[in-house]
């Protein structure tokens, strides 16, 4: 069976995912383009945290990201999720995002959508996953529960992408305060023609999270339409998150996390204990016996128990044959089917209204 034939265009490859966990080595990297945001969501400490001192003078230059990136390919990496902070806020995103995809590298990015709109013809076809981030289907409580006005810019941002014949979706963070709103959430993203992917709020810096009973309402529409909600998390969330004694996260394993300004953050960014320079000697330092001791003992630090990290959790799934393992594999499988049938009505719809694609923008064919 040809895996790749299941897959919609630009969208991670099963088979690349599964080679990671055969060849032991990591499918994923986050790499922080910056901790800098113009945003304060209260689910989230990156842009107030205690990495936010570091001033942008320090930040990694764009030839010593781009040299990371041949550092990263060559320890087996696949997929690269541009992550912050804003990535936006990044002068030169453009320019890594090119030269990760000359690489090879699948792509991934975040955003708020505040800066979308100004560079969204520049980043035209340099990203394969490109998640929208919005909290309601209405102005409240999005706007609220992430301190800012950028309702207005994320709609704005779906229309954009729509005509650039982008591949985006929407990253929904389900908390206490908008769980009741998932039925008109579907009916938005069925309108903008896209996928409504659902990320349950986690505790890790005070936050209270999501309370348990509330993730019933996301399993009860993960078969519907335009819906992506990975079962493997859910139950891992409902379990308390990763125990130590049974782990679930293999961060280090699966995923590795590069600062700004340079270095591979281990086990996490959430929970670092050791800060190791990310340069070419990492290359022979992976194949010590120091490093495999290292990938063993994450997920089982005392501050990894009951952590519901799933940046890091979802990824490690695949390095592990289990219950977790099978059903995040289904709810995957069943993401990518989903979004591919998404992609032809997309397509279909954009026909009928005229729209053409080039390989220099979009053109509006005259009635």
């Amino acid at each position: 069976m040809n895996l790749q034939s299941i897959l919609p265009s630009r969208a991670p490859a099963f088979a690349d995912l599964a080679l990671g966990p055969l060849l032991g080595k990591p499918v994923m990297a986050y790499y922080y383009v910056t901790y800098k945001c113009n945003a304060r969501c209260v689910f989230c400490n990156i842009p107030d945290g205690p990495m936010d001192v570091l001033p942008v003078s320090q930040y990694t230059s764009t030839e010593g990201t781009i040299e990371h990136f041949d550092i990263l390919k060559k320890l087996g990496v696949r997929l690269i999720d541009f992550t912050g902070g804003e990535p936006l806020l990044r002068k030169d995103i453009g320019t890594l995002l090119r030269a990760a995809k000359d690489r090879g590298f699948r792509t991934q990015m975040t955003t708020n959508c505040t800066l979308y709109p100004r560079r969204a013809q520049e980043l035209r076809g340099l990203i394969d996953i490109l998640n929208f981030s919005l909290c309601s289907p209405g102005p409240e409580p999005h706007n609220t529960l992430r301190r800012d006005n950028s309702y207005d810019s994320v709609i704005e941002s779906l229309g954009i992408a729509r005509r650039l014949g982008e591949p985006y979706q929407i990253i929904f963070v389900l908390t206490n305060d908008n769980a009741d709103l998932l039925p008109e959430m579907i009916e938005l993203c069925r309108e903008k023609q896209c996928i409504l992917k659902i990320q349950p709020e986690w505790e890790y810096f005070g936050n209270a999270g999501i309370a348990i009973e509330q993730l019933q309402k996301a399993k009860d529409i993960a078969m519907q339409k335009n819906v992506y909600v990975n079962w493997g998390e859910l139950r891992v969330f409902k379990a308390g998150g990763n125990q130590i004694e049974d782990r679930s996260c293999k961060a280090g394993n699966a995923v590795l996390a590069i600062s700004p300004d340079g270095y591979l953050l281990y086990p996490c960014y959430h929970k670092i204990a050791q800060r190791i320079k990310f340069d070419w000697n990492i290359v022979d330092f992976f194949e010590t016996e120091k490093w495999k001791e290292m990938r063993d003992k994450a997920g089982k630090f005392k501050f990894c128990d009951d952590c519901s990290n799933l940046c890091y959790i979802h990824p490690s799934f695949y390095y592990k044959l289990d219950r977790n393992f099978v059903l995040s594999a289904m709810a995957d499988i069943r993401y990518v089917k989903e979004r591919r049938r998404i992609e032809r009505e997309r397509k279909r719809s954009l026909t009928s209204e005229g729209v053409v694609m080039t390989s220099e923008g979009v053109v509006i064919a005259a009635e």
